[in-house]
């Protein structure tokens, strides 16, 4: 699997050359089709417009929160606790309140969100205990200190797991634009997104919250640039030639972030009066369609995600139950975030004896951010997989971008066919840490490999020791997301 991979990576040079000699065909289709209408113009600096296309970024701030001082002093670890209860704030809003009730269908123009990851009980009842919201907060790990006077810090330069800021992750989920997004429910008519399950590892939204010295701020991965550089086979498809179809396609983005940012800012205004409101752009700037194809067109696989089919030795068919096992047993083999075994891979793999880790970079010290699958329409599991090394080393480059992480896996049945959807890290790194500086580029250089090969090692000892389904040798699914 690994050298089909590898040469597909190697694309030719003739083939580059005729992808970039389609983009300015491409991008007067695209605004034809309706996409200035959807996407803000973007100014020239005197207050006129051009391109038909605005400057996105992968993140939004959409708040920040004042710090906590003592005497005029910034309280370092009150402020982090601050930060956490925020983010806890916006979870407990998400998971216990009806929106369209208190914000009003004028705001909520779809259905209720849900915080992802809880439980069943929780998602029909609203009926959440503390416990499992707080739970369902995920923390992404930084090599940064909550308090850099710690005495400890301040004598060693080490940074202790007790002195280790995290940035706090909040995930929406809606049934509503979800199965939009998913295939599942058309956009206009009867017209769906086309191989909508290939999207997947996508979602759902993320919020986070952290702070530094000066702010507690809240910021989100922005949907209609996250919407851009990952349906970007939807946006070039045949079905954007009707321009209702186009039409409702892009106003979908930014209704999912009204929403959102309308829910935060509900859960805020009683968590914090002093909050102010944001709406500013973080992280790479996209100024044009041609940017967005060139982000594509840079990663190796020419795609953001990589998919691999299965299929069963017997010749038989997956049932939906077949499915979240798969997803399960993924999550057990790469053991689980918050257990006391966490980054233990206890699984043997060959008759040597050789566990697990043999084969994993080392200390990357994998685990799942869930104990299960997060299950969005269409029957898409999706898993949360996390390594504190490479996610510090990722923070490392600012807490800003912390919406980018975990590293997310999904499964999915088609009849006779099993589909595991990865987020191919090459894409991340070039579309979502592109603003990053040429030292850290030359420092992260090796490490998409690194976390692409943990990932299949991790999956395939799931799938050939742990699941007791005979498969046969997976071969890749391509999906042009490249006009």
């Amino acid at each position: 699997m690994n050298n089909v991979i590898k040469s597909e990576m190697r694309s030719s040079t003739l083939g580059r050359l005729i992808k970039k000699t389609l983009v300015c065909g491409v991008v007067g289709l695209a605004m034809s089709m309706g996409a200035a209408s959807a996407i803000a113009a973007k100014g020239d600096g005197n207050g006129t417009q051009s391109h038909g296309f605005g400057s996105m970024t992968p993140f939004s701030r959409v708040a920040k929160i004042p710090v906590v001082r003592v005497r005029g002093e910034v309280d370092h670890k009150a402020t982090y606790a601050k930060a956490r209860a925020a983010s806890v704030a916006i979870a407990t809003y998400v998971a216990r309140i009806k929106e369209a009730d208190t914000l009003g269908s004028d705001v909520i123009k779809g259905i209720d969100w849900k915080l992802g990851g809880t439980s069943a009980e929780c998602l029909e009842t609203r009926v959440c205990t503390d416990d499992e919201i707080n739970h369902n907060v995920l923390a992404i790990p930084s090599p940064d200190p909550i308090d850099p006077y710690d005495a400890t810090y301040l004598e060693t330069g080490v940074v202790t797991p007790a002195n280790t800021k995290k940035g706090n992750v909040v995930e929406f989920c809606n049934k509503k634009y979800a199965s939009m997004a998913m295939g599942v429910d058309p956009i206009i008519g009867d017209k769906k997104i086309a191989n909508g399950y290939a999207h997947a590892p996508a979602l759902p939204c993320e919020v986070s919250v952290w702070n530094d010295d000066q702010h507690i701020y809240v910021d989100m991965l922005d949907p209609s640039a996250i919407f851009t550089l990952f349906f970007s086979d939807t946006l070039f498809s045949a079905d954007m030639q009707d321009p209702d179809f186009a039409e409702a396609l892009y106003a979908m983005p930014p209704q999912v972030k009204a929403e959102i940012v309308a829910i935060i800012h509900a859960a805020l205004s009683e968590f914090d009066s002093n909050t102010k409101a944001m709406d500013q752009k973080v992280g790479p700037v996209y100024d044009s369609i041609e940017d967005i194809i060139a982000a594509v067109d840079a990663s190796p696989l020419d795609s953001p995600y990589l998919h691999m089919v299965y299929t069963k030795v017997d010749g038989g068919l997956f049932t939906d139950a077949e499915s979240k096992l798969v997803a399960q047993t993924i999550i057990n083999t790469m053991s689980i975030h918050g257990n006391a075994d966490a980054g233990s891979h206890p699984t043997v793999i060959n008759a040597d004896g050789d566990t697990l880790d043999s084969i994993l970079s080392p200390k990357s010290s994998w685990r799942s951010a869930r104990i299960a699958p997060i299950t969005i329409p269409g029957k898409n599991h999706i898993i949360e997989a996390c390594s504190p090394k490479y996610a510090k080393m990722a923070m490392g480059t600012g807490l800003e971008r912390v919406n980018a992480l975990p590293c997310e896996i999904t499964v999915k049945t088609m009849g006779d066919k099993l589909v595991i959807s990865y987020l191919d890290p090459y894409f991340m790194l070039g579309a979502m840490f592109a603003d990053i500086s040429d030292e850290d580029k030359v420092k992260f250089a090796a490490i998409p490999g690194l976390i692409n090969a943990d990932l299949q090692a991790v999956v395939k000892a799931a799938l050939d020791v742990n699941l007791g389904i005979a498969l046969n040798e997976p071969t890749r699914k391509i999906i042009n997301m490249l006009p």
